[in-house]
């Protein structure tokens, strides 16, 4: 007779640790592949990667205070604040010279629907959140 004991372990991992690992790893996986695979210039991708941090952790920022202020309109915000990332990705787009990087479109827009899928994830924690209080 063989008894099959089922043991479930959920860990409730802190959203904010979550996205702060996934953005960390998506620098060095696309670092690594840029400096070791394509062999290009890393100061490029640095300045990228810090303006995509500085972007992030600002609507983070955003998320969290209107969270506090207006929870109803969280969904809405979100579209508004990734509209105006990608207008602000449009202009910064010349200031950093990506069509001097070949295949440049692979590189910058992979890393901008992470970060964006992130954010998204950030928010759909705090809506569901404040649904169960």
């Amino acid at each position: 007779m063989i008894v099959r004991v089922k043991i479930h372990f959920k860990m409730k991992i802190n959203p904010n640790i979550l996205v702060t690992v996934l953005f960390f790893l998506t620098f060095l996986i696309h670092f690594s592949l840029w400096k070791f695979v394509f062999h290009l210039d890393e100061i490029v991708i640095v300045k990228f990667y810090l303006f995509l941090s500085v972007m992030f952790m600002m609507m983070i920022t955003l998320i969290v205070l209107i969270n506090r202020v207006a929870p109803e309109f969280l969904g809405l915000s979100v579209i508004g604040l990734i509209l105006l990332k990608f207008g602000l990705m449009y202009l910064i787009r010349k200031k950093l010279n990506f069509e001097v990087i070949p295949g440049y479109k692979f590189h910058f827009i992979v890393p901008y629907f992470v970060l964006t899928t992130l954010l998204t994830y950030y928010a759909i924690k705090l809506i569901n959140h404040d649904k169960k209080q």
